[in-house]
């Protein structure tokens, strides 16, 4: 047995030959992984037996004890033992010098003290790095930890260490400068016979770092990289943090015993990176409280990397957080395609699992890496809360095996619960088969509500091309319970290639409540490429493919009640075949849609329908401020099936247009037709377009169109409310010095002369001309100068009467005028005073 201390091996080092040194002493450089130094009043104490380091000495303070190395490694095989008193509850122990720390053995403390090792310049925990002390472990490239009173125990300046506290640490203090922790491994031994219709199980124990249960292992970096690596606890709790500068607190538990201890991050102004690679693990399971939290700048996960919380037992798992600031990246599977990477909440008991909490600026998921939730026994799953202040992309499948898509979900498969659903972003894309969803399968279990809010669009484009598998918001119910409410609030929903919005049951379960709130529009088109299948907004009670279904033992025909459908959006688009629709395929009615819209288009196949297998047709009630457009084949249709009746279909809409062989009906087969009932101002229908409410065999249904009441009143003309003399009216001879009006009473109007009746008149009028021949006479004139210098205007005669002349001409002439001097004036004008006088005949004959 060897004892070295810090001034022991620099004076040997001093006072001997290198060659000699090598020579007499070869353990030397073995002995020097762990090397005190004398920056302690009671330094610590080495002692090397086999490969065992036993560190003894150092200062205690209460129930603290203070270990301090210029240098600390354990190299392969080698291992590290802390010889405490069962006294001592917390080992805290810092690396003064410049050298990283490489454990690539085993780190042993006795009775069940807390670990702390603190060294700056980095951290590396080998393939072969093992833990075996009794409290929680927490390795971290801080500068310090800090105490009440802000006296600090630091690596980075040790000789202005002040008296050292009895009082448990408070947090750990970052510099700028903070090194790398790196966990190294041969990949974890998780595995699954599906990657998401399975559980997670252990294969051949655990190889890794593990602390007791109950314990915390936290890494608190600097950037933190597990390469293969497996952390793990049971009913414990993980911590990974990338911290680049600031301050992080702990939350310590009143009693340490089975009591994880917490970390707090609000402190931090500067994050660094996690990240999990190559098969990295973090495992807390079993029956107690588990819990989880990494944060950090970027955090990644690939080749099947997973954060697993998985509850054995009766009580309620703790939450698993994931907070980065910048991103969250999750790539692929496992190499056989069955575990995602990701992050997975799920309880085999009784126990309720924890929450699924996020919070990043960008999130993707792609190439089939998914975040879920599961219970597959009596206990809840646990809500997924997600909450994302840019984009979210789910995309892919993998290519390993193409059932492991890009998820989101949260799954039953027993009597337990799915928790719900919360995701929140600016964006959110689903892709080739990424997809969000909750669903129930096998028991009794009820799906999870989806609560999606998206500030400007909500895209889900195209399917997983092995399986035809879109990509989709979905709640969905395929056993006895009930599915969930899906509600999605967005500026612009787009749902292209076979992509999907729905909520819907396909056993005995009910489907659940879809309500779909744009403020600029939703559009829904296009089929899968190179099928018929189209893209969908849906909710409904459908069949299942033959094989699909005895997989899951769900019955051929689906017995439960379909849901209702509500979109509410400015302009509505469904064109190229894509569907909106509430349907059911088994023996019930159809659910209700309604829409409200500003502007309704359906062109090239789109269409509207609630339709029925067997039962009810469903109600479909179209609210449309301003058009409702059908162009090239689309359908709006309230169809049953077998012996039930046409549903019922309501529209209101300024103006509709049917245009291009599309339709609007209401048909039955062996039932009686449904009712159509449309209040329009317009409705503009082409040959080859149809509304019926018809049905093969039954009695047709009604369809009843209304037309808006016409208020005649805006249509009356205001007339003088002066008082007249209805004499001087009738046939107005009125000169030309007077005030005259011309008042328009439309078509018909009143009759020239009170005593008649008023008779109808033609619009059209013959406008052919007559041969008009005016016949002259002599008459008095002034000379040009006497008319320039009159100041009396020419006066007007009025015919009020015509008689036959013995020729056969007509002559029109005034009956009711009075002679003054040598002219005619009428009885009610001012004379004029003229001397001159005119008569006009006008002879008018018709051409043949």
């Amino acid at each position: 047995m060897k004892t070295i201390s810090s001034r022991g091996l620099a004076a040997v080092i001093a006072l001997s030959h290198p060659i000699l040194w090598f020579r007499f002493f070869p353990a030397i450089p073995s002995l020097a992984q762990i090397l005190p130094d004398d920056t302690l009043p009671l330094p610590s104490q080495v002692t090397v037996e086999d490969n065992i380091y036993k560190i003894e000495g150092g200062t205690a303070a209460g129930n603290n004890l203070f270990h301090s190395f210029e240098r600390f490694s354990v190299p392969t095989g080698a291992e590290a033992f802390f010889n405490n008193t069962d006294t001592v509850e917390n080992i805290l122990t810092r690396v003064t010098g410049r050298h990283i720390s490489n454990i690539d053995g085993l780190l042993r403390a006795n009775g069940t003290a807390n670990l702390f090792l603190l060294n700056p310049n980095g951290i590396v925990f080998g393939e072969n790095a093992r833990l075996d002390i009794g409290g929680s472990f927490l390795a971290s490239t801080a500068e310090s930890l800090v105490f009440e009173s802000n006296s600090e125990f630091s690596a980075t300046a040790p000789d202005a260490t002040p008296l050292l506290s009895v009082n448990v640490p408070m947090g750990l203090q970052f510099n700028d400068r903070a090194g790398e922790i790196q966990v190294r491994g041969r990949g974890h031994r998780l595995t699954a016979s599906d990657p998401f219709f399975s559980q997670i199980f252990r294969n051949d124990g655990v190889f890794g770092l593990q602390v007791r249960p109950g314990r915390t292992l936290a890494l608190v970096g600097g950037d933190v990289r597990l390469n293969g690596a497996t952390l793990a606890t049971e009913s414990g709790r993980i911590e990974l943090g990338g911290v680049g500068e600031g301050f992080v607190r702990f939350i310590v538990p009143s009693s340490t015993v089975n009591r994880p201890w917490r970390l707090i991050y609000d402190g931090v102004s500067r994050f660094r990176d996690v990240h999990l690679t190559q098969g990295s693990a973090l495992d807390v399971r079993g029956r107690g409280v588990g819990s989880m939290q990494l944060v950090a700048d970027e955090i990644l996960l690939n080749h099947g990397s997973i954060a697993l919380l998985q509850n054995q037992g009766q009580q309620t798992f703790g939450n698993l957080q994931v907070r980065a600031a910048e991103s969250l990246t999750l790539i692929g599977t496992t190499s056989d395609g069955m575990v995602p990477t990701g992050f997975r909440q799920e309880t085999v008991g009784a126990g309720n699992t924890g929450d699924l909490e996020i919070s990043t600026q960008r999130l993707t998921s792609r190439e089939g890496a998914a975040i879920t939730s599961q219970t597959w026994g009596a206990g809840n799953a646990g809500e997924i809360d997600i909450q994302v202040s840019e984009s979210i992309e789910l995309i892919g499948f993998s290519s390993i095996n193409p059932i492991a898509r890009s998820l989101v979900t949260s799954l039953s498969f027993g009597s337990g619960s799915t928790g719900d659903i919360t995701v929140a972003a600016r964006n959110l894309s689903m892709i080739d088969g990424g997809s969000i969803g909750t669903a129930t399968f096998f028991e009794t279990g009820s799906a999870g509500n989806i609560f999606v809010t998206v500030t400007e669009t909500i895209e889900a484009i195209g399917v997983e091309p092995m399986n035809i598998t879109p990509s989709f918001i979905v709640s969905v119910s395929n056993s006895m319970g009930d599915a969930g409410d899906v509600t999605l609030n967005t500026s612009r929903a787009i749902v292209r290639e076979g992509g999907r919005l729905a909520s819907f049951t396909v056993g005995a379960g009910n489907g659940g409540r879809l309500v779909l709130n744009a403020t600029e529009f939703v559009e829904v088109s296009g089929t899968v490429p190179g099928s018929i299948n189209p893209s969908l907004i849906d909710a409904g009670a459908n069949r299942v493919d033959e094989v699909l279904g005895e997989a899951f033992g769900i019955p051929p025909t689906p017995s439960g009640l379909p849901g209702s459908l509500e979109i509410h959006t400015p302009q509505l688009i469904v064109k190229d075949g894509g569907l909106v629709t509430v349907r059911n395929d088994g023996v019930g009615g159809a659910g209700s849609l309604q829409i409200d819209a500003g502007v309704i288009l359906l062109d090239e196949g789109g269409g509207i329908t609630a339709s029925t297998q067997s039962g009810e047709g469903g109600n479909l009630t179209l609210r449309v401020d301003e058009s409702l457009q059908l162009w090239g084949g689309s359908q709006i249709t309230a169809e049953a099936g077998g012996t039930g009746n046409g549903g019922n279909l309501t529209i209101s809409t300024d103006t509709i247009s049917l245009l291009e062989g599309s339709s609007i009906d209401a048909n039955a087969f062996e039932g009686r037709g449904g009712n159509i009932e449309i209040d329009t101002r317009g409705l503009f229908v082409s040959p080859d377009s149809h509304i019926t409410a018809s049905s093969q065999l039954g009695i047709d249904g009604l369809v009843t169109i209304n037309e808006p009441e016409i208020d005649t009143s805006s249509a009356l003309v205001q007339l003088s409310s002066d008082p007249i003399d209805p004499t001087t009216q009738i046939v107005s001879v009125c000169g030309i010095a007077r005030d005259n009006s011309f008042t328009i009473t439309g078509n018909g109007g009143l009759p020239p002369d009170p005593t008649r009746v008023l008779r109808g008149q033609d619009i059209w009028i013959d406008m052919r001309l007559s041969e008009i021949r005016e016949l002259s006479f002599p008459v008095e004139t002034n000379s040009r100068e006497e008319e320039k210098n009159s100041h009396d205007p020419e006066p007007i005669v009025e015919a009020t009467g015509w008689h036959r002349r013995e020729d056969g001409t007509v002559e029109l002439v005034n009956t009711r005028s009075r002679l003054r001097g040598d002219r005619l004036f009428p009885s009610n004008c001012v004379p004029f005073h003229s001397e001159s006088r005119d008569r006009s005949i006008v002879e008018s004959r018709a051409k043949p």
